[in-house]
Parts: structure tokens; C-alpha cells; sequence
């Protein structure tokens, strides 16, 4: 994945998709986002994210309404004061993984359509995150070792990873 153009798949022969459920248990969903969202690599070594809300709205406004109010005021913390239906987008720097965790934990609870795209103090960027409205979060790899080495953490962690549905792993794995 380019980090100048923040695609939304990755071309490369060996890219491929890990389907993720959340936990059973609401308690976990936190530790499960930071595990995602440094899976891989060493929290040390973050360097950037970007996490892009792409649908909202699947819900009742009623339902949704609070997580609207937590993303504006996590905004206005960092000193951004737009809505939230004017800035689906949140960058965060290398000392605010923290902060982008709680971002990623958003759209997971209030079932949002999301990608988060991390980047490193070093390297390609080897994976990126995709969260659906559905209740599952698809691990997007690159390569086929760090695929292999990420799917067995996650069996590690007893996550029940399994291989990617054909059309997802289509839009985002384009071979060439």
C-alpha cells in the first residue's frame, strides 16, 4: 500500500485477507483493537494512522447519535472542531497511537464501515485494517510471510482467523 496515496488494497501478487469476529465478550473489544492495530510489528516502531470512516448511517440516527458525539469530541481534543459528517478522516502522529486505537474502537462499537492504514518508522507497510458494519474486521496483507506470521498470531490469541471471502479479498488484493 502506497503511503502517498493511502490506497484501500494493495497490488502485489501475494496480498491476501484474514476475516476476523469480534470477540465474544464486549470486554475484550478493547485489547482486540491494539492488538490489530500494531499486529505485526512493535508499538515502538508506529510511526503514523490514518483511520478513515467510509460508511455511517446503517442504524438509526438514535442509535448512532453518541458515537457521532465521541468522535467530535475526540476531534476537538486534538483541536479539531468540524462535525463528524465533515472529517470521516483521522490522522494521528507516532505519539498518539493511543488515541488512535480509541478512534479504531468507534466503528467497531457502533458498526461503521472503517479502514485503519498504519505506518512504521521503518519498511513497507505490511497490512491495513478493514472494519465492517457486519461485526468483522478483515486483516488486509501484503506479503505472503507476513500473512502467515499474523495468521498465527492470531490463532496464538485464539481469534478463530480464517481465510478472506473471494469478493473482499478481490477488491482488496489486486494481483497486478
Amino acid at each position: 500500500m502506497s503511503t502517498t496515496t493511502r490506497r484501500s488494497y494493495f497490488v502485489h501478487p501475494e496480498s491476501a485477507v484474514i476475516a476476523l469476529e469480534y470477540p465474544q465478550k464486549l470486554e475484550q473489544l478493547p485489547f482486540f483493537a491494539r492488538f490489530l492495530a500494531t499486529i505485526g510489528y512493535e508499538e515502538r516502531d508506529f510511526q503514523s494512522a490514518l483511520v478513515w470512516f467510509s460508511s455511517w448511517g446503517v442504524w438509526p440516527s438514535f442509535s448512532e447519535s453518541p458515537g457521532y458525539r465521541i468522535v467530535e469530541l475526540m476531534n476537538a481534543g486534538a483541536g479539531q472542531t468540524k462535525s463528524f459528517l465533515l472529517a470521516p478522516g483521522h490522522a494521528f502522529r507516532a505519539d498518539e497511537l493511543v488515541d488512535s486505537v480509541g478512534m479504531l474502537l468507534q466503528p467497531m462499537v457502533f458498526a461503521w464501515d472503517s479502514f485503519y492504514l498504519p505506518t512504521w518508522s521503518f519498511g513497507r507497510e505490511e497490512f491495513f485494517l478493514h472494519v465492517s458494519h457486519d461485526s468483522t474486521v478483515e486483516v488486509v496483507t501484503r506479503t505472503k510471510a507476513f500473512h502467515d506470521r499474523v495468521f498465527q498470531l492470531l490463532e496464538e490469541n485464539n481469534y478463530n482467523p480464517r481465510t478472506g471471502a473471494a469478493p473482499r479479498t478481490k477488491h482488496f488484493c489486486r494481483k497486478s
